[in-house]
């Protein structure tokens, strides 16, 4: 074989490929090199058969113990090499990438050397960046977007609330003197509930527009989840039962965010129970679960309401989306506002229980160190 190795017929072989193209012996010298090989690395056949010079090339890669275990795998462990993807910085001053593969050269059944094609993938990569960066370009002027139509908001919903206080303050103080027969209570009185439902706009567009600036913590999920549903009950003036199962440990997170994102969505459960015009039914129920995966942790607000109806699903998420007489609809939108200020997903769909179900997905790096608590489950009335 090392006969026909320096035969002029081998070398024509060799220079015949596109790829670039090495064999090198059992003792880990090159002993083969094609054209398209050394113009790659910048080095001729002479300079890459030098044993002085191998340390230097193998060098000029960016994980060279990587490209060193390559090497060894055939010669070493007789086995055929991984395909590797490594960076290399070539003698013209240019980093170029280049994607190797290996195959074993046998001779009687013994290993006697490898060959290694080197194929330039560099364009390929470089193509990729581009992408990314455009990618990127976007994504930051869709950023910037967002947060000037939030300045914008919260600009405009200063401006109008400050001229709300004073239509809903001097309408209330002129019903203060007016009797319930007085001909002036009855559009007096709807002026003050325009005012307030107007008002009540204004601060949840504040509250949607503005960001948050978070403190991750080790968390106790059942506290959370117990004051959120408090809050919701009292914020709608709903009760149901409560079924909780927070057996999971603490979670790192922002606790004030969580507990925002979940008083929303146990308020948007709380409202679609059977009779929930205040008279909500004595077997209403709402379940928070809590569950970890490998590296999230889910997090399930349900109710056995009548459920979300396909087109509630559709727009559930959508600015001022109501399927309520009166509302707002921007406790949704808050919720994944905030969930995306977490890094989380939130999505809405049908529970178990026969209503609907939001579930939210926190991101936990670091679930693994976790501090563990004594399992918390509760049913509360």
């Amino acid at each position: 074989m090392l006969t026909f190795a320096h035969s002029s017929y081998f070398h024509d072989l060799l220079d015949s490929f596109t790829a670039g193209v090495i064999i090198v012996n059992i003792r880990g010298l090159v002993y083969a090199a094609n054209a398209a090989a050394t113009d790659l690395l910048g080095y001729d056949g002479r300079q890459l058969a030098d044993p002085a010079l191998s340390a230097a090339i193998i060098a000029r890669a960016d994980a060279p113990r990587q490209l060193a275990r390559f090497l060894a795998a055939p010669l070493k462990h007789g086995r055929k090499p991984e395909p590797l993807a490594m960076a290399y910085a070539h003698p013209d001053g240019e980093t170029r990438r280049f994607r190797l593969s290996g195959s074993l050269l046998l001779e009687n059944g013994k290993i006697f050397g490898i060959l290694i094609e080197i194929t330039d993938v560099t364009e390929i990569y470089r193509l990729h960046e581009r992408e990314r960066a455009m990618h990127l370009g976007i994504q930051a002027a869709q950023q910037e977007r967002i947060r000037g139509l939030g300045q914008f908001s919260l600009a405009v919903a200063h401006q109008i609330r400050n001229p709300l206080m004073v239509i809903g303050g001097f309408t209330g103080r002129l019903l203060r003197g007016k009797a319930a027969d007085d001909p002036e209570t009855a559009p007096l009185s709807m002026i003050l509930d325009g005012a307030k439902r107007l008002e009540a706009v204004v601060r949840a567009v504040s509250e949607y527009a503005r960001r948050r600036e978070l403190a991750p913590a080790m968390c106790d999920p059942a506290d959370i989840a117990s004051r959120a549903f408090e809050a919701a009950a009292l914020r709608t003036g709903l009760s149901a039962r409560l079924t909780l199962d927070a057996s999971i440990g603490l979670v790192r997170t922002d606790a004030a965010c969580l507990t925002e994102i979940l008083t929303e969505l146990c308020a948007n459960a709380l409202e679609a129970e059977p009779g929930a015009n205040g008279q909500v039914t004595a077997t209403a129920t709402v379940s928070i679960t809590f569950a970890r995966t490998s590296d999230a942790v889910a997090v399930v607000v349900a109710d056995n309401g009548p459920g979300p109806d396909d087109a509630a699903l559709a727009y559930a998420f959508d600015p001022f989306y109501t399927t309520k007489a009166v509302g707002v609809g921007m406790g949704l939108p808050i919720a994944r506002r905030r969930a995306e200020d977490l890094g989380a997903r939130l999505s809405l769909g049908r529970s178990a229980l026969g209503g609907g179900a939001a579930r939210l997905v926190l991101p936990q790096p670091e679930q693994a160190a976790a501090v563990r608590m004594t399992p918390a489950s509760a049913t509360l009335p």
